[in-house]
């Protein structure tokens, strides 16, 4: 008597399982991953705080959603080969490329911007980097990302990029001729960048345009300086191509030059008011020794003996050095009092004599 036959499933018959299968892998290597990424993030919060600390907002969502599109092809491709959609055949290699290009951008995007943001928070804390470098480094690295990517998707999609760039280069000609000044805002802002000639925060006074503030954005196209009235301003980056920029913020000292004037009777203390006044100054804790400390007599006025000072204080700020200016002044005059001399009080004249206020 013959054997039973055994009939085996037909290749046909599996898809649904073959389906099944993929699906169900796709969501364990989904798991695993997870399962991976918190104890990745879990040991760098036991140790020092880092990057790794975002590591589950760097990749979550790109990788979940590179599972999602690879799950799509299977289930395309599979249902392709059981029904015979030859048309998605031809172009499911070509997604599955494209869907892992794109995800992994998106998380070298990512990745660079929570490192961009730790490193400006560490800046505000340690003044050790420049928030504007760490800024075009972050854009420049955004474009490079961007390029990269877009050059592969094209060479994915069977697209040459040989011609493609070379007649990018005829239009890039054309776009600059027509946009020379979007472009030259463009360099003049990486060129301050690169030399920076003031930060954000710095104060800095432009004579030419008579303007004077503080530094809050340096963009690819404009520079924004709030002026002493709060208001902003928006300058176009090309103006610092040939404005002169005194960045005030960098200053090593500030310059405190005063005219006093004493009465002619008080002429014969003169020599000794001036070496008073020069110690008093040189012996004040804010004014900078290491340069000339100027106290002279320096002329005969209508109505008085002219002083000259000339000293330089260590203090900046502005609010400060009005202050430090203010006890100078206050010294000198301590000094003339002293002196047993006197300022002169105003003249005015009417016909045939003059009088005292």
């Amino acid at each position: 008597m013959d054997a039973p036959i055994t009939v085996l499933p037909t290749p046909d018959r599996l898809w649904f399982v073959e389906i099944l299968v993929g699906v169900l892998a796709l969501v364990a290597v989904n798991f695993l991953f997870k399962r991976i990424v918190k104890h990745v993030r879990h040991r760098s919060l036991s140790t020092f705080p880092d990057w790794k600390e975002k590591i589950d907002y760097i990749l979550f969502l790109p990788f979940q959603i590179s599972l999602w599109v690879m799950g799509a092809i299977l289930v395309l491709q599979v249902l392709g080969k059981r029904f015979g959609f030859s048309f998605f055949e031809n172009y499911l290699n070509a997604f599955r490329s494209t869907g892992f290009v794109l995800c992994s951008a998106w998380t070298l995007l990512r990745w660079k911007a929570v490192i961009q943001r730790d490193f400006l928070q560490k800046d505000k804390r340690a003044q050790k980097m420049d928030a504007g470098a760490i800024h075009v480094i972050g854009k420049i690295s955004s474009a490079v990302i961007a390029i990269v990517s877009l050059m592969i998707v094209l060479q994915v999609w069977g697209l040459n990029v040989t011609p493609l760039i070379a007649f990018g280069g005829i239009g890039a000609a054309a776009i600059g001729f027509a946009g020379k000044d979007v472009i030259a805002n463009f360099c003049s802002g990486l060129m301050l960048y690169i030399n920076r000639p003031f930060m954000i925060g710095d104060q800095v006074y432009l004579p030419e345009q008579n303007l004077e503030g503080h530094v809050e954005e340096i963009g690819w196209y404009l520079t924004t300086i709030r002026d002493k009235s709060k208001r902003p301003v928006y300058l176009p980056n090309a103006i610092f191509s040939n404005a002169q920029v005194i960045n005030i913020s960098r200053m090593t000292h500030r310059h405190i030059e005063e005219k006093i004037g004493v009465r002619y009777e008080d002429f014969s203390k003169i020599h000794t008011l001036v070496e008073n006044i020069r110690l008093a100054i040189s012996s004040h804790p804010d004014i900078d020794n290491h340069l000339p400390v100027l106290v002279f007599f320096n002329g005969f006025n209508d109505f008085s003996l002219d002083l000259y000072i000339d000293v330089y204080t260590l203090q900046t700020r502005h609010e400060r050095y009005l202050h430090v200016k203010q006890e100078i002044l206050m010294l000198v005059y301590e000094e003339i009092v002293k002196a047993g001399a006197e300022m002169p009080n105003p003249m005015v004249a009417i016909p045939g004599k003059l009088l005292n206020v």
